[in-house]
């Protein structure tokens, strides 16, 4: 893959997570809840600007790799941390 491509797809993907970020600050409660019981409840409730901050290390460092060295397992972290953010929004917004 071209450095160009790298950097659109890097640069796409950090920008969808700052928004997602930026977005959760605003919509989640000031307590979010990380992990879902067995018997469905919220367990593991953490400040949201930490919580928040999980995914986006995630994204941000796996895009810096992938575009620095294109290792494919650091794309897979970057997609991974967005798709913490889908989740985390799930999970807090029922």
């Amino acid at each position: 893959m071209s450095k160009n491509k790298r950097f659109i797809l890097c640069g796409s993907l950090l920008l969808i997570a700052l928004v997602l970020y930026v977005l959760g600050l605003v919509v989640l409660p000031p307590t979010i809840g990380l992990q879902i019981q067995l018997d469905g409840t919220m367990g593991n409730h953490v400040n949201k600007y930490i919580g928040l901050l999980i995914p986006l290390v995630l994204t941000i460092g796996g895009s810096v790799v992938f575009y620095n060295e294109e290792k494919r397992k650091a794309l897979g972290f970057s997609i991974l941390g967005v798709f913490l953010y889908a989740i985390t929004f799930w999970m807090n917004l029922k």
